[in-house]
């Protein structure tokens, strides 16, 4: 059976991932698991070799025309990167049979993996800082581009530039000036919205010649007048309106389903924002570019099987580095009840962002632990923590737009603050009744104790370093951070 891999590498998140002529999911990862070096942009060498188990190998971008600008030949980014390394050992060639345009792969990790058959209906927006050239593309099943953006109008970049100017680190923090916006109002939003569309867009000629309006210079004034809190409100309102223009302009051409994608739709409050215009709406687990290595490797899968508008066999999220033990779900409950914090490290590592069960931290949602679970992720206080819900009883807990994978805000209804944002709002995890992850049962036991179906859930991790991903992470965590961790027998 033909194997095929999709991958990413040279700019940040890198990912590998691995389709099988059957449509089967074999394996899919972030490189920074392996490195243990956040949104690491080049591979992991174990993950290289794992290249030679595939039949077909395609790269998530089409480098030459990336290469091809006067400003890309000066970005460290992409084939320019490439370059600049190719000289140290595993990185003298880019191994591949076939490359496709960024958007494009994208695209193919968001309607492959769709949750509905059908596609007619279904348009697929992909927003990030930049592809090639693009920063945003409309496309129909058929991959045919019905309406674009180019760089400088980006909203990945304003996003971007603005966490750097806040003193975040940019394109990692971002999701922390999301948090931050709730703390302040827009009040320089409008401002910052018009110059947006008009005076800071310019053209690809301009940004090419290096004559274009510089994001930081409009953007460090607006900081300076209004202030952190109200600068992170700003620039999240414009990104919600921003998006909002482009759901409305999908529902123009066409959309009753819409799959959102790129790393813009990472803003969860944003999704939550555009999600009632449509009849149904999909975020890929990893819309970012690690996931781009998967839709790499669909969108060949695809085309040389004659499945161009199939789906794989989507299971989990759950594609990563197996931890094989059997842990107790009853005991890790108690314990939880007992000593109010855990971690749990256990089957395959989620593919994507987000912890969902098997490399997570959990913690009691009966007693303030927020400030607890920050002090040992090295966290901002601001920032707010999830809660992962047995799925018969979310209605009860939460008003609103929820899913598996944390991927929409809805307003709380119930007093357990430890996981609810100062707006009054919860990014939920449904826990359903077929998930494959231990967290499942963990919660059914912990319910069964307490009365209580839902748990803070959060990557097992410290900020600035990748989820735990093996043994040797899981045991090092538990030492240096004296946090109690299962993953082994």
């Amino acid at each position: 059976m033909k194997k095929y891999c999709g991958y990413s590498e040279f700019f940040h998140d890198a990912g590998i991932a691995f389709v099988m002529e059957n449509g089967d999911i074999d394996f899919a990862t972030h490189s920074e698991r392996y490195t243990r070096n956040k949104n690491d942009a080049r591979m992991h060498p174990k993950l290289y070799d794992m290249m030679d188990t595939a039949d077909h190998v395609t790269y998530y971008e089409d480098y030459y025309i990336r290469n091809s600008t006067k400003w890309h030949k000066t970005y460290k980014g992409g084939l320019a990167n490439y370059i600049s390394m190719k000289n140290q050992t595993h990185y003298d060639a880019l191994v591949h049979d076939a490359y496709i345009p960024h958007h494009v792969s994208h695209a193919a990790n968001g309607f492959y993996t769709r949750p509905w058959e059908d596609y007619e209906d279904t348009l697929i927006l992909s927003v990030d800082g930049a592809g090639e050239v693009q920063s945003m593309v409309i496309y129909n099943h058929n991959f045919e581009i019905l309406d674009e953006w180019e760089i400088p109008r980006s909203l990945g970049y304003m996003y971007s530039d603005s966490t750097r100017l806040l003193g975040y680190r940019h394109m990692e923090d971002e999701y922390v000036v999301m948090g931050l916006s709730a703390y302040g109002e827009p009040t320089m939003g409008p401002e910052l919205y018009d110059w947006f569309y008009r005076t800071g867009t310019n053209t690809l000629d301009a940004w090419r010649a290096g004559t274009y309006t510089r994001y930081t210079k409009t953007l460090q004034h607006i900081l300076d007048k209004c202030g952190k809190e109200n600068f992170a409100a700003s620039v999240q309102w414009v990104t919600e309106q921003v998006f909002l223009d482009l759901a409305i302009q999908c529902k123009k051409l066409g959309a009753k389903k819409l799959i959102v994608t790129g790393g813009c739709a990472q803003n969860i409050v944003s999704m939550s924002m555009i999600r009632p215009l449509f009849k149904d709406m999909y975020i890929p687990i990893a819309p970012n570019d690690a996931g781009s290595a998967l839709g790499a490797a669909a969108y060949s899968w695809a085309h040389e099987t004659g499945n161009e508008t199939g789906r794989l066999n989507w299971k989990s999220p759950y594609l990563g580095h197996d931890m094989p033990v059997e842990l107790n779900p009853k005991y890790i409950a108690k314990y939880l009840v007992q000593h109010k914090i855990c971690g749990v490290a256990n089957g395959k590592a989620e593919f994507g962002p987000r912890a969902l069960g098997n490399r997570s931290l959990l913690a009691d949602v009966r007693t303030n632990v927020k400030d607890t679970v920050n002090k040992i992720k090295n966290r901002q206080e601001f920032r707010p923590f999830a809660p992962a819900i047995l799925s018969e009883y979310a209605d009860q807990y939460f008003e609103g737009y929820m899913g598996e994978h944390m991927q929409y805000t809805c307003k709380a209804k119930h007093d357990y603050k430890s996981v609810i944002h100062v707006d009054g709002t919860s990014r939920v995890q449904l826990v359903k009744p077929d998930c494959t992850s231990i967290l499942r049962k963990i919660l059914e036991e912990y319910h069964e104790i307490t009365g209580v179906p839902m748990l803070l859930n959060t990557s097992l991790n410290v900020r600035g370093q990748p989820m735990v991903n093996n043994h040797s992470h899981s045991s090092h965590f538990e030492r240096t951070y004296k946090t109690k961790v299962f993953h082994i027998k």
